[in-house]
């Protein structure tokens, strides 16, 4: 890296090597609100960065080493993000399909349902309507009946 100032500008040059090009643009993104930023091809893997500001008087040597600041963080952010870039994707992924909702008829018909798990109910959700509303059956009604017998005779004694 160099850099050279001249009179209200500063030209810096860089490796592609040490920082990644959009590295470099994203530097030059961050510098457009005060200075014309000029980038050009300086060589075989070297960029050449310009910056004029845009007021009079201001320090161009500041405005260099703040560039310099500003790559080397643009140059950690894209480290991070390419180094965390498959966790990010199954985030993602895991976030939409779960947006997605229950999965639909075509879903349902592709699964594989053998005998052994064609009546699992793992949440306990089938259940039949006799189960659901406690209707009793012909026994269990006449028993009932024969309790109520039982109570109205066993009132009648005392």
């Amino acid at each position: 890296m160099s850099f050279h100032l001249g009179e209200g500008s500063v030209r810096i040059e860089f490796d592609e090597g040490l920082y990644p090009k959009d590295a470099i643009y994203g530097a030059a993104y961050v510098f457009i609100d005060r200075c014309w930023v000029h980038l050009d091809r300086a060589g075989d893997r070297r960029i050449q960065v310009t910056l004029k500001a845009k007021k009079p008087g201001a320090d161009t040597q500041a405005f260099a080493g703040e560039f310099q600041n500003e790559l080397l963080g643009q140059a950690w952010r894209l480290r991070i993000v390419e180094e965390n870039k498959k966790l990010v994707e199954a985030i993602t992924a895991r976030a939409l399909g779960g947006a997605a909702g229950p999965p639909g008829l075509d879903e349902l018909l592709a699964m594989d349902i053998g005998e052994e798990t064609a009546f699992e109910d793992p949440l306990g959700i089938a259940m039949s309507w006799e189960e659901k509303y406690k209707k009793k059956g012909k026994g269990e009604a006449a028993k009932a009946e024969g309790d109520a017998s039982a109570d109205v005779s066993g009132g009648e004694k005392a």
